[in-house]
């Protein structure tokens, strides 16, 4: 029994590596393809560019993601966020047909002034190394929570949000996409974590959710996602 729980941590520790790398190539790939001409005269007359990331030495590397899709979109703060899709209750098969979706927020003409490009590009690290843990995951660990709250009813309560959030599927997730983001900008991956929940704790504000209530689902998340940070990443701080 010991050795075989040292095979799956080896295993989680090599596949937690790849994904790492990854998601840094697909965040590098993404910025060169910002600063296509043809992308920026888009976002310029538009306000608006999708493409598909030509990133074959990712997608033929990952059985479960057939393409990883940008969409750049004008707004006041840079951001991105992403999602994971795939057909739900999928066969091994149906799963290889899965793709990436990111979507950013950038400022009007923001060819002119690189300035916001560290910021981004932490929020690409997390994102991408965020979707790409669900690439990795089983259906049945994603389908887990989709059976449990579909992704447009997350917010519907404060149960629907706990059971979302201390998901197996999403608590592993988040933590791979807040350590990636720590190392990215040399924080400590509990600041980032914090960061993260303040922003959630909003998010339910907006919901209309009580102020008291809502802070006590985010301490019952933080303990979650600390247990399982400090477990699987024992040198985060």
């Amino acid at each position: 029994m010991i050795k075989v729980l040292r095979e799956i941590i080896v295993e989680e520790i090599v596949k937690g590596r790849a994904l790492d790398r990854y998601a840094t190539m697909a965040s590098r790939e993404t910025i060169n393809a910002i600063k296509d001409e043809s992308v920026r005269e888009a976002f310029n007359t538009n306000g608006r560019a999708d493409f598909y990331l030509d990133a074959p030495e990712i997608t033929d590397d990952i059985d479960y993601l057939r393409g990883i899709i940008i969409r750049l979109r004008e707004g006041e703060h840079v951001a991105s966020d992403g999602s994971y899709e795939f057909d739900l209750d999928a066969s091994d098969e149906e799963r290889k047909t899965s793709d990436i979706y990111v979507n950013i927020t950038l400022p009007s003409r923001y060819d002119e002034d690189y300035s916001f490009m560290p910021k981004l590009i932490a929020e690409l690290k997390e994102t991408f190394r965020h979707e790409l843990e669900h690439s990795s995951q089983s259906t049945d660990e994603l389908m887990d929570v989709q059976r449990a709250v579909p992704d447009r009813e997350i917010w519907k309560s404060l149960q629907t949000a706990e059971d979302y959030y201390t998901s197996d599927a999403e608590v592993k997730a988040h933590i791979a996409g807040i350590y990636k983001k720590a190392k990215s900008f040399r924080k400590p991956a509990t600041n980032v974590m914090e960061r993260v929940l303040e922003i959630m704790y909003n998010t339910g504000l907006w919901y209309k959710h009580e102020p008291a209530k809502l802070a006590g689902l985010m301490e019952k998340i933080q303990s979650r996602w600390a247990n399982y940070l400090f477990d699987r990443y024992p040198r985060a701080q």
